[in-house]
């Protein structure tokens, strides 16, 4: 997204050609850093009982209508993957590629990024499952392959867009992070007299997996935890914190 050179603070309507309300008239910048007021699908019950029983995902058009009964006005930090499924139209409509082919083009390419793969259809890696239901997109990679490819992405946002830009704290206890933040994509762990992040990583999951990256921006250590059940986030980054320190 941010490798596109478009102004952050314009309207998503004005980058895709069919959007509705109440999505269009969100801010990149805002959709980037979970702050547009936008819920998360994840709200609809209809969303996880269809996972739970292994359907075909819906399209697009179908999720966003769905979702448009949702409460769209949340004050504050809102992590919403229906922010990041408009950012993913968005690209995909800029390039005339898929998502995965983009992120090859602007990212994975230039930075020697490999061992990533796309993920789209079912496959024996979680039974049964459609990976289309994470509307914001995923792909399937090794532990190593994730960690190098982190370590290069961490820097290279260093070299070209400092690690605080957009940062935005979160009045959150109980993380595993001191202070956490939230900046276009990366959770971090602030340092309040400076404003830049001590720790950058992510965690997610879902059926059939889970995990944690983090990397200390002191040593650029970089630690990953997996796992094939849900685990506690908050559990891991105090872990890994440990283990890159």
């Amino acid at each position: 997204m941010l490798e596109l050179g478009l102004p952050l603070t314009e309207r998503i309507g004005q980058h895709l050609s069919v959007i509705s309300e109440p999505y269009a008239d969100r801010r990149i910048d805002q959709l980037l850093n979970h702050t547009s007021g936008l819920a998360d699908y994840s709200a609809l019950a209809a969303y996880g009982q269809a996972v739970e029983n292994r359907t075909d995902a819906w399209s697009r058009e179908e999720l966003l209508e769905r979702c448009g009964a949702l409460n769209h006005n949340i004050d504050g930090f809102n992590y919403s993957n229906i922010g990041y499924l408009l950012l993913r139209m968005m690209v995909e409509e800029k390039t005339g590629l898929s998502m995965f082919a983009a992120i090859r083009s602007l990212v994975l390419d230039p930075l020697a990024i490999v061992g990533f793969e796309e993920w789209e259809v079912r496959s024996d890696i979680v039974p049964g499952y459609d990976p289309r239901w994470v509307y914001s997109g995923t792909f399937l990679a090794d532990s190593d392959s994730i960690k190098r490819g982190f370590v290069k992405l961490v820097r290279h946002r260093a070299e070209t867009l400092p690690l605080e830009t957009g940062m935005t704290l979160l009045p959150y206890q109980g993380t595993g992070f001191d202070h956490p933040g939230y900046s276009y994509g990366f959770m971090n762990d602030v340092d309040l007299a400076t404003g830049q992040p001590n720790f950058v990583g992510h965690g997610g999951g879902g059926p059939g997996y889970a995990h944690m990256i983090l990397l200390n921006t002191a040593n650029w250590q970089v630690g990953l935890e997996t796992s094939t059940a849900d685990f506690d986030q908050t559990s891991a980054i105090t872990r890994l914190r440990a283990a890159t320190s």
